[in-house]
């Protein structure tokens, strides 16, 4: 048997001592699922190839089954150990060179995206659907979907293999046990953790194919069985399909330093998209003062035509041609608001994409205020890190929510020309609905945002309400998924920046191969 438990010596002694059993053939073997990523913006902790262990828990009728995991990471000497057991999912982190202290311990909602949903891909198994196909050498063959996302399943005698367009994942049958245990933790994060993932009905397939039974005869080797090369559909790997453009990024509230003139890279906030940029011919940052400056000003507002006039050789006068703007939060409203007020104009030739718009304003900056005034201040610092402390910053007031008590007739007013000019002139919006987020050090304080900000609608990033976002474009042209111009996501707030890359099984946590197939 081979024993998992997270405590501050387990990874110094592999996590516990080894012995192999055979199991009995009518029991459910434990399983070993080997993840291989295709794409650079879902590697794991900086990782493209990794493991986890599955140990089933069938319910005593047969009827339902639910698999305890486990996985170990590494990353900069820093250990992470993902654990879900008895219906709650736990992760620890352990400084490498730290051989005294407990691991630091939280628990996760059911959407956390730290890892691959395990019990997801189980279900899918249990809806397999069988297809004729030459893929499979074992000419056992289903297609399933996991999460909406398509695979294609090959079934031999030692285990399973899925090959999907962003990455292809082995399951191993063992023929040891592995012993899950949950972590040692304080009993009150044992109140806050919530069962989070339901157990799956065993299908008669999905039984065949997680047991592997009507292969027990057959011993051949599992890599052996399969042609790895064979699934090589690049349908979701996208190329330009308009015109190749020159590139202006232009980011939101936070950044308190100017640069004269565009920078060639700015990974601090963008990450790096070098690869993910097909239709960029090249690629310019705007680098302003979003801190001490409101998005109403005129400085600004002209500071912002500047940029994006800069990077194309064949813009003319106050008109931007030939150019793919992409604005982050408070820069939507900058451009906006320089195009209502006729600073600059977007040619025909130029492309506007725009993420995570507070085109109505933010509660977030709201909750700011509000405490700053002593009202809330206590839960003020639950969240510094991401809404600034106390007094607001100019440029967190100029986002008041629109119509609302810190707004003025005149943020109204500039509001409702900027939103008139938004969505005259966007080409594709990324918004949010849901503020879980991808894994991140910011992923548990917008967690928070989303919970004690009094946003309008519990549709938001934690920051911005979808509405807001969304400002007027109706509902009804958003799609969930990356295939769509009008992006409804789960992000949060600076996950839209496409600095903490793609999710790996929700394609509405997807922003960087959104952007790369977009235009």
């Amino acid at each position: 048997m081979l024993a998992f438990a997270d405590s501050a010596d387990a990874g110094e002694k592999n996590h516990g001592q080894t012995s192999r059993e055979l199991q009995n053939t009518a029991n459910w073997p434990a399983l070993r699922f080997d993840f291989v990523l295709k794409r650079s913006s879902m590697n794991i902790f900086g990782h493209s190839d990794f493991s986890m262990f599955a140990h089933p828990v069938v319910s005593n009728d047969g009827l339902s089954v639910i698999y305890d995991t486990f996985a170990s990471i590494t990353k900069d000497k820093t250990r992470y150990n993902y654990t879900f057991v008895d219906d709650v999912a736990f992760i620890s982190r352990m400084a490498g060179d730290n051989k005294t202290d407990a691991p630091v311990i939280t628990c996760l909602g059911s959407e956390s995206g730290n890892l691959p949903p395990v019990n997801s891909i189980v279900a899918a198994i249990n809806k397999a659907a069988a297809v004729s196909g030459s893929g499979c050498s074992t000419r056992s063959q289903y297609r399933i979907a996991v999460n909406g996302i398509d695979f294609t399943l090959c079934a031999a005698s030692s285990g399973l293999v899925m090959y999907g367009s962003d990455m292809d994942i082995v399951v191993e049958y063992l023929d040891y046990q592995v012993d899950i245990l949950k972590p040692t933790v304080s009993s009150s994060t044992i109140r806050d953790c919530k069962a989070s993932v339901p157990s799956s009905a065993v299908t008669a397939t999905g039984k065949v194919l997680l047991t592997g039974d009507f292969f027990l005869s057959d011993e051949r080797n599992l890599k052996a069985e399969f042609d790895f090369a064979f699934w090589s559909d690049d349908s979701d790997f996208c190329s330009c399909k308009s015109t190749k453009r020159a590139c202006i990024f232009i980011h939101g509230m936070g950044i308190d330093k100017e640069e004269l003139t565009n920078v060639d890279s700015f990974d601090y906030y963008w990450g790096n998209l070098t690869d993910h940029a097909p239709c960029c011919s090249s690629i310019k940052f705007a680098v302003l003062d979003t801190v001490n400056n409101s998005w109403i000003s005129d400085t600004q507002q002209y500071k912002v035509c500047d940029r994006a006039l800069a990077v194309s050789d064949t813009s003319a006068g106050t008109v931007i041609k030939d150019t793919i703007i992409v604005t982050h939060s408070m820069g939507n409203l900058m451009l906006a608001g320089a195009i209502a007020l006729g600073k600059c104009s977007l040619d025909s030739s130029t492309s506007w994409v725009g993420l995570a718009g507070p085109m109505k304003g933010s509660m977030g900056s709201d909750f700011v205020q509000a405490s700053c005034a002593g009202e809330t201040n206590d839960l003020l610092e639950k969240v510094a890190n991401v809404t600034g402390k106390c007094p607001p910053t100019t440029a967190l007031v100029s986002l008041a929510y629109q119509g609302e008590r810190f707004s003025s007739v005149e943020l109204n007013a500039a509001y409702t020309a900027a939103q008139e000019a938004y969505t005259t002139n966007v080409t594709a919006l990324m918004c949010s609905e849901g503020y879980s987020g991808l894994v991140s050090e910011y992923q548990a304080q917008f967690w928070i945002l989303g919970a004690i900000v009094p946003h309008k609608s519990a549709d938001n990033d934690g920051m911005v309400e979808f509405e807001s976002c969304a400002a007027g474009i109706p509902a009804s042209q958003f799609g969930d998924t990356w295939r769509s111009k009008f992006y409804r996501t789960k992000l949060n707030h600076y996950d839209s920046e496409f600095l903490y890359g793609d999710g790996l099984f929700s394609e509405a946590k997807m922003p960087v191969k959104w952007f790369e197939c977009l235009l």
